[in-house]
């Protein structure tokens, strides 16, 4: 399939007024120009696309536009060899500048669940230390998404005060995925909470997101409220 055919759909589906809105665009806050096409229809293309030879159709894609950038993202999760997807996924690292390009490429490469030997653990924690703010970002969205589990809950949790990228995409990760931790582990996480051995932003955005979480109880929610550093 050639890059035309694949821009005439996207324009087809644009709704410039849209994407010429502002506060759009300072959401998502990516330097690459926006056509305008809503995130269902940017699925639904990608899962048409898949059909077609994904490899194929991310040759063909540019990064000139927001769309084709996600798209790309999209078409990883149809991937099915977990080793392909990884590699994809690296390769794919310099084209994301914005969190939802990040976050929405994360929950699409969903084959991450069946690291039942956690193969790629290390690998996702290595990419947190990163000084460019949307590899660490998707190393911790990775972490947050696939590998709050049992066996790893401490190892993920350990590495967090040692993040020294402090980008604002980065350590807001950080603080979501403590807040998701807390839900699923709470006396694990409420002792990193306690220990304050998070940088400020981070430990108190952190018990911001607790507190407007509907799965932490009241008594939590006013419990965390003394860990806030002043």
């Amino acid at each position: 399939m050639e890059r035309e055919q694949i821009l005439t759909e996207l324009n087809a589906l644009a709704d410039k007024k849209w994407a010429e809105d502002i506060v759009h665009k300072n959401i998502i806050n990516t330097k690459t120009a926006i056509l305008g096409v809503r995130t269902p229809d940017m699925r639904k293309m990608a899962s048409k696309y898949a059909k077609c030879g994904i490899e194929d159709i991310i040759l063909a894609l540019n990064n000139e536009y927001f769309e084709e950038i996600e798209l790309h993202g999209f078409l990883l999760g149809y991937i099915k060899d977990i080793n392909r997807t990884f590699d994809m996924l690296i390769e794919f690292l310099p084209q994301i500048d914005n969190w939802a390009v990040c976050d929405q490429t994360v929950a699409s490469v969903k084959v991450f669940k069946k690291d039942k030997d956690n193969k790629y653990l290390d690998k996702f924690i290595a990419l947190t230390k990163s000084n460019k703010e949307f590899y660490a970002r998707v190393g911790l969205i990775m972490l947050m998404s696939y590998y709050l589990k049992d066996e790893t809950i401490d190892k993920v949790l350990s590495i967090l005060p040692q993040i020294n990228n402090h980008s604002y995409y980065v350590d807001m990760a950080v603080a979501w995925l403590v807040s998701v931790a807390f839900v699923k582990y709470r006396e694990k996480t409420y002792n990193l909470i306690k220990s304050q051995k998070l940088v400020k932003f981070v430990q108190n955005k952190a018990i911001s997101k607790c507190h407007d979480s509907y799965r932490v109880s009241t008594e939590d929610k006013e419990m965390l409220k003394k860990y806030r550093i002043k």
